[in-house]
């Protein structure tokens, strides 16, 4: 039976590492929906002030963050928010055409018909809108566009593809909010997920893979041009 003591520091333990996710999972929203933006400083006194915790917590978030790419440290003061270099944007996308295109060849046959019918309902309520003149935040859309990427390789069959574009993940969808503010015409990113999700309900895998890979290669484009 463990003492009284180690019971005590396990619990400390396990309380340190719920405040550290705590401020993984806000720190990453933060920076991949741009409320901090690249090149910014962030300091660890002043994020543990905001989140009402010890820098502690923070620290061990920035460092799990400094791993995924998505910020640089500064021993002991904090860290700055990763820029995204030309090369990076185009080593991520040209890893997006191969892999996502690959996983969409199988993952088609994996989908049930009641996941596209959501993804449908989803793009077309977002049609609805944007005919209606409702405004949608490109925040909301980078969302959506997120979730239908991931679940076309989540429903893959190549497990080590799976688990590679995991560590991607945040990237990606840094990459998809800055496409969607770029280019700034969200009826023709609409028209793009609802000719995919189209494709999906079809179940024609040579169609689908040849739209993913237009839709890949058009967000690259907006985005190389906007980086220039």
């Amino acid at each position: 039976m463990a003492s009284l003591s180690s019971r005590m520091e396990e619990l400390r333990s396990k309380g340190k590492s719920n405040l550290a996710r705590t401020a993984y999972l806000q720190l990453k929203e933060d920076i991949v929906f741009a409320k901090f933006k690249p090149g910014e400083y962030i300091s660890e006194n002043m994020l543990a002030t905001v989140l009402e915790m010890s820098r502690t917590p923070v620290r061990e978030a920035l460092k799990e963050l400094a791993f995924e790419n998505l910020v640089e440290l500064m021993p002991g003061r904090g860290a700055v928010v990763k820029d995204i270099s030309l090369k990076d944007l185009k080593e991520i996308f040209e890893l997006r055409r191969v892999l996502e295109c690959f996983a969409a060849e199988t993952a088609v046959d994996n989908l049930t018909d009641a996941e596209i019918g959501e993804l449908e309902q989803t793009w077309l309520h977002f049609q609805d809108q944007v005919r209606q003149e409702r405004e949608i935040e490109w925040e909301t859309v980078s969302r959506y566009d997120n979730a239908l990427h991931e679940l076309l390789i989540d429903r893959c069959n190549n497990s080590h593809l799976k688990n590679f574009m995991s560590v991607l993940s945040q990237q990606i969808l840094r990459y998809q909010l800055m496409t969607a503010m770029a280019l700034g015409d969200v009826k023709d990113t609409i028209r793009q997920h609802l000719e995919i999700i189209a494709l999906l309900k079809a179940r024609n895998t040579g169609g689908l893979v040849a739209a993913l890979r237009q839709h890949i290669e058009q967000a690259e484009s907006i985005l190389v041009k906007s980086h220039s």
